[in-house]
């Protein structure tokens, strides 16, 4: 358990956020946090990240997103060949990927009256407004940010260690 104790705490902190902007909130009502920079407008996004439509295939990708699941955990409880910053990453991942999967399987088993991934993290300035997002969105973000910049630098540091003087 240690080795995803990260996951945990994003699962918990995303599901606890999503839970209070639902309780909270009306479809569609927008409340500034930070002026006009950071506002929260709860919407449920039915589809992928950006609101790209999945159509009719929700149901493959929350069987996408369990298998990519499944597979970051045996990585993460297996796997001993990873440095302990692509284990931060990986944990990040992990916890928006289940945070985002227990949404999709309430809107795909019709539960507790969800119609989508609830999103509401609205930055912006002004009509320029970036999508909205939540915690498990920020957190899948953070992890691929991690891992794409460790996978990059750490490979740079081992090619100096194996040069030959």
């Amino acid at each position: 358990m240690k080795k995803i104790n990260l996951a945990f705490i994003v699962l918990i902190i995303d599901q606890l956020s999503k839970y209070l902007i639902k309780i909270n909130f009306s479809t569609y009502e927008t409340k500034p946090v930070f002026g006009d920079l950071l506002k929260f407008t709860y919407i449920e996004n039915p589809g992928l990240a950006f609101g790209l439509s999945v159509g009719s295939w929700s149901w493959l990708l929350f069987v996408v997103t369990v298998l990519i699941t499944a597979y970051i955990m045996g990585l993460l409880l297996i796997e001993r060949k990873i440095n302990k910053y692509e284990h931060i990453a990986l944990n990040f991942i992990l916890g928006g990927a289940i945070g985002n999967l227990i949404d999709r399987g309430l809107t795909l088993f019709n539960l507790y009256g969800y119609k989508g991934v609830v999103d509401f993290i609205d930055i912006g300035i002004g009509s320029y407004r970036w999508y909205i997002f939540n915690i498990a969105d920020l957190s899948v973000s953070i992890g691929i940010s991690i891992f794409v910049f460790c996978s990059y630098f750490c490979s740079i540091d081992n090619e100096l260690e194996h040069e030959n003087p």
